[in-house]
């Protein structure tokens, strides 16, 4: 294990960003791809992006120094294979994760009384 990162947000906190910001929101810190899985959850839509807004946290977090500079839209949450949620990350969280000398990702996901929380381990 290389580090550790760890973050909590309230739904309703992100629920209230999406609404105030709309679109521009969620184009600065989403994939299309996020977006669209928020979108098709009706009324889970902001459990959705709460929970990828914790785990791109937890990312930086877990880069340390090495963050400085990371779009969220450049950490993405997706589904591997056993549809368990992990990262797929573009431009500078790449390049960040690659120069920190990591060459995996473990993430993990919660939901609890209208919170996310999202851990993430950086292994070599």
């Amino acid at each position: 294990m290389l580090s550790v990162g760890c973050d909590i947000v309230s739904v309703a906190r992100i629920a209230e960003a999406a609404r105030t910001h709309g679109d521009r929101f969620l184009q600065r810190c989403y994939r299309p791809d996020e977006i669209g899985l928020a979108e098709s959850g009706g009324d889970r839509a902001a459990e959705t992006l709460a929970s990828r807004w914790a785990a791109k946290e937890a990312f930086v977090k877990a880069l340390g120094e090495g963050a400085s500079g990371v779009p969220y839209r450049d950490i993405e949450v997706v589904n591997d294979l056993l549809d368990s949620p992990t990262l797929k990350l573009h431009g500078r969280a790449l390049s960040a994760f690659a120069d920190m000398g990591a060459g995996g990702v473990d993430l993990t996901l919660s939901l609890e009384r209208g919170h996310a929380v999202a851990v993430v381990i950086l292994t070599s």
